[in-house]
């Protein structure tokens, strides 16, 4: 299938040119581990609130109100990487190459998805010090659940307050409010929310966000555009930026014009790109 191949190729010119090593996203966060979950982020609460209030005071020199606008800013300095792939349990990952981390994010994910999972990355990319030089798996599944639970606070906040004084409504057009608002996936929504409500012994909501947090929604969109809510939010964005790449191409044809291995290396990554212009192409059809 073109867009297997299209995530294929990706990986190949990453090995071609920059892996050493990368790390991905990999917590699987279901009703049933909910509790363990919100148990886990109790003991980094602390750690992570003043991870996040240092980025937003020392790495936000443009006073960015837009938590996603910030994001894309940070990433940037990383010469980040953006590409449809179409695997939905590959999100994002970071590349690393003689200690460069290069930021990837599957653009072919809703854009709620690619916000949290840029935030998730920032993580790995400023406070990250354990996954990339040893694999411990104990330590790394702790460093999952750190950037997961710091992206959250990037996005979410606050998110009680915002959700009692919403109108009232059926429980799921309340949380795809709150996404909208936020930015943030379904189940992050969920999940910050559940640990409020643990914290303040809300029972009936802590059961309401159990029954519903495991739905899956082939609808999304029409149920975003029927509460008046822009359904981009919960729809792929397909951008192509690969710019890292085609700079790393040129500066070996350059250093060797006559070599015909960076020619070639230069069609595979055109390829690449046509591939996956090809994949939206498709989607759109």
């Amino acid at each position: 299938h073109k867009s297997n191949m299209v995530c294929l190729w990706m990986f190949l010119i990453f090995a071609k040119f920059i892996i050493e090593r990368y790390i991905v996203m990999s917590e699987k966060i279901v009703a049933g581990n909910l509790d363990e979950v919100i148990g886990k982020n109790v003991e980094i609460r602390d750690e992570m609130r003043e991870k996040a209030l240092l980025i937003r005071s020392n790495l936000n020199i443009m006073q960015i109100r837009s938590s996603t606008q910030l994001a894309m800013q940070i990433l940037n300095l990383y010469v980040l990487v953006q590409m449809p792939l179409d695997n939905q349990y590959w999100s994002g990952a970071i590349f690393v190459k003689k200690g460069k981390k290069i930021p990837v994010i599957n653009t072919a994910l809703p854009r709620a998805n690619q916000y949290f999972t840029a935030w998730h990355e920032i993580y790995h990319l400023i406070y990250d010090a354990v996954s990339f030089s040893h694999i411990i798996e104990t330590e790394t599944i702790m460093e999952e659940r750190k950037a997961e639970y710091f992206a959250s606070l990037m996005l979410l906040g606050n998110l009680l307050p915002y959700y009692t004084e919403l109108p009232e409504m059926d429980f799921l057009s309340k949380i795809f409010h709150c996404m909208d608002t936020f930015s943030a996936p379904y189940k992050a929504v969920l999940i910050a929310l559940y640990e409020s409500a643990v914290q303040n012994e809300n029972q009936k909501l802590m059961s309401l966000i159990k029954e519903n947090f495991d739905n899956s929604f082939s609808d999304l969109a029409d149920r975003f555009r029927k509460l008046g809510l822009d359904d981009n939010l919960v729809r792929p964005s397909y951008v192509i930026n690969v710019g890292i790449l085609q700079a790393k191409i040129q500066e070996r044809i350059k250093q060797d014009p006559d070599l015909n291995y960076n020619y070639e290396n230069e069609q595979f990554l055109s390829n690449i790109i046509r591939e996956a212009n090809l994949m939206m192409e498709e989607k759109d059809a």
